[in-house]
């Protein structure tokens, strides 16, 4: 069983500071693409200098800087690969099905994403794009 909780740190600290090298070796982004692949275990930052989020089409892989950084949570892709995946976030735990497909797992990840980078806007004057590979999970925050 993976707990999320225990990836929370991590991940925010990955997040900023990868936009805060993006500002340091660029410029202050107009949208910041936060892209994420839960059953590969894959996290990336993408960001548009020129473009707002909506001329991208609201995807990630369409912004002017794909795949900035890119953070491996290879215990992620582990579980997912077990006969039986868990993923616990504060008690919830999230059973995978692999005969309803990925997109609960999509989702139970977006939800646990979506605080952290809603938390990541209050430091920066950017538009935010939280996306999933695969997935209608894509939302601008």
């Amino acid at each position: 069983m993976i707990d999320l909780n225990k990836n929370t740190d991590e991940i925010k600290e990955f997040l900023s500071s990868s936009i805060n090298r993006f500002i340091k070796e660029n410029q202050i982004p107009k949208a910041i693409g936060i892209y994420c692949c839960p059953w590969s275990g894959w996290i990336t930052t993408n960001f548009n200098i020129t473009k707002k989020v909506e001329e991208t089409s609201n995807n990630c892989p369409d912004f002017e800087f794909v795949e900035f950084d890119f953070l491996e949570l290879a215990e992620w892709e582990s579980e997912y690969e077990k006969d039986n995946p868990e993923f616990k976030l504060n008690g919830e735990i999230q059973y995978y099905n692999d005969d309803l497909g990925d997109e609960s797992l999509n989702e139970f990840i977006f939800e646990y994403l979506k605080p952290i980078v809603y938390e990541l806007t209050k430091n920066y004057d950017s538009d935010f794009l939280l996306q999933m590979l695969d997935s209608t999970k894509a939302e601008i925050i």
